[in-house]
C-alpha cells in the first residue's frame, strides 16, 4: 500500500493554486512520488486535496491514477481472462473491450462517474439488444470490482447500473415461414452441388438442425449412410482451426436420424467431392464433409453472405445460418411431431428448453390442434342430413 505524506498548496505566478502530493512508491529511486495538480480557486485545490488523502487512507494506488478504462479492461481480459479462457469467450471480452475504447476513449478510470458509465451503457442499448448489454455490462462491470480491489479507484461507478437495449426479435423473425421453408428447400435439393459448398452446408443444416459449428466439423466417419444416423461429438473452432467439443463441453453430442432419400443425395454429393479432390491432388486429411473444392472449410460469415443472396433471389425472408435450425425445429412442431423427440434432435438437456424457444410456433400447432379436437368432438352431436 502506497502511504500518503504531507500536502501543500501554493499560489502560482500564473494565479493559479498548485495542489502538490508526495506518497510512498517502492517502485520508484527515491522511495516517493509526487502528484500534482492545478485549479483556479484555493477552494478546489483543498477540496483535490481532501479526496487524495481521502483515497490514499482508503489504499488507492495513485502510481496508476493516469490508468484508462480501456487500458486498465484491456490488461484485466489478458490477465485473468485470456489463458485457460475459451476462444470464444475470449473474443466477447474483445468485442467489448473495442466498444469501451469506443465509448471512453483515453477517459482515466478515476474521472468516470456513475453517470459517465450509464450514458455508455443508454447508448449502447440503442443498437443492441438487452441480453447483448447485460453481457457487456457483466463484464466490464467485473474488472471495475476488481480495479477497486485493487485499490486503482474505491468507488465502483458501474454499481446499480441498467442495462438497457432493444427488444429481441421473435422468433418467427429468425426463422423461415412454412412457405419459406419449402420454397428455399426445394431450391436447395435442386441447385445444390459440390462446388455450391454453402448451399450443401444449409440443406444439411435443415435436414439435421445441426448448428452450423457442427455442420463445419462432420466427417464422413460420423454418418452411416447405410442406417441413415448422424454422429455428433464434435464442432469445429474457426478461430483455432481445429476440432473442440460441442456446445456445453460436449452436452450436445448425439446421434440423429435421416431419410433414405436424403442418405442417396449425400452419397452423389460424397461421389462429386472425391472426384474432384482425386484430380485436383487437393487432401481431405480430416475426413470433413464439407471440405470444398479448394481445400478450405467455408466461414460462418461468408456462409451467411452467401444466405442472404439466395433469399434475395427467392424474394424470402433474409436469415442467418442459425435460422436453418430454427425452422427445422419448427417445421417438425407444424407437422405436429412430438416435442420430446424434437427435444432428442437438436440434443437439448432438458424439455422445457426446447419448449421456451418455440413457444411461438407450439401456440400456432395448439392452435391447429384444437380445430382438429374439436371438429372430433363434435362428432355423433347432431348428424348431418
Amino acid at each position: 500500500m502506497k502511504e500518503g505524506t504531507p500536502m501543500s498548496i501554493n499560489k502560482r505566478e500564473n494565479g493559479k493554486w498548485e495542489a502538490r502530493v508526495s506518497y510512498k512508491d517502492p517502485t520508484s529511486k527515491t522511495g516517493y512520488r509526487q502528484k500534482v495538480k492545478n485549479f483556479a480557486r484555493k477552494t478546489e485545490a483543498r477540496d483535490w486535496e481532501a479526496e487524495t488523502l481521502d483515497s490514499l487512507n482508503k489504499g488507492s494506488d495513485l502510481s496508476k491514477s493516469n490508468t484508462t478504462l480501456s487500458r486498465y479492461f484491456e490488461d484485466w481480459i489478458r490477465t485473468y481472462k485470456t489463458d485457460g479462457v475459451k476462444r470464444h469467450t475470449h473474443d466477447i471480452y474483445m468485442g467489448n473491450l473495442n466498444h469501451v475504447k469506443e465509448w471512453f476513449d483515453d477517459t482515466k478510470i478515476v474521472s468516470i462517474k456513475r453517470a459517465d458509465y450509464q450514458k455508455f451503457l443508454n447508448d449502447f442499448g440503442k443498437s443492441h439488444s438487452l441480453a447483448t448489454g447485460q453481457k457487456l455490462h457483466r463484464q466490464v462491470h467485473s474488472a471495475i470490482r476488481d480495479a477497486v480491489a485493487d485499490g486503482i479507484i474505491h468507488r465502483d461507478f458501474a454499481y446499480k447500473a441498467k442495462v438497457t437495449g432493444s427488444d429481441p426479435k421473435p422468433e418467427s423473425e429468425k426463422v423461415l415461414s412454412y412457405e419459406e421453408y419449402t420454397k428455399f428447400r426445394g431450391y436447395l435439393i435442386k441447385n445444390a452441388t459440390y462446388h455450391r459448398m454453402t448451399q450443401e452446408m444449409m440443406l444439411f443444416q435443415l435436414e439435421t438442425g445441426t448448428r452450423f459449428e457442427e455442420c463445419a466439423g462432420m466427417t464422413w466417419n460420423n454418418i452411416n449412410l447405410k442406417r441413415g444416423i448422424v454422429h455428433i461429438n464434435q464442432q469445429w473452432d474457426a478461430a483455432n482451426q481445429n476440432f473442440t467439443k460441442t456446445k456445453g463441453g460436449g452436452k450436445a453430442d448425439g446421434d440423429i436420424t435421416i431419410g433414405q432419400k436424403y442418405c442417396q443425395f449425400l452419397r452423389g454429393y460424397h461421389q462429386q467431392q472425391k472426384e474432384w479432390l482425386e484430380d485436383h491432388r487437393i487432401p481431405n486429411p480430416l475426413n470433413l464433409v464439407f471440405w470444398s473444392d479448394h481445400g478450405t472449410i467455408i466461414q460462418n460469415g461468408t456462409a451467411n453472405e452467401q444466405l442472404k443472396i439466395i433469399c434475395r433471389r427467392l424474394g424470402i425472408k433474409e436469415v442467418t445460418s442459425h435460422a436453418m435450425r430454427h425452422t427445422h425445429a419448427s417445421v417438425l412442431i407444424l407437422e405436429k411431431v412430438s416435442l420430446p423427440y424434437i427435444q432428442h434432435r437438436l440434443r437439448h438437456l432438458k424439455l422445457e428448453t426446447t419448449i421456451n424457444t418455440y413457444v411461438h410456433f407450439i401456440e400456432k400447432a395448439n392452435g391447429i390442434s384444437n380445430q382438429d379436437a374439436l371438429a372430433f368432438l363434435d362428432k355423433g352431436f347432431y348428424d348431418d342430413e
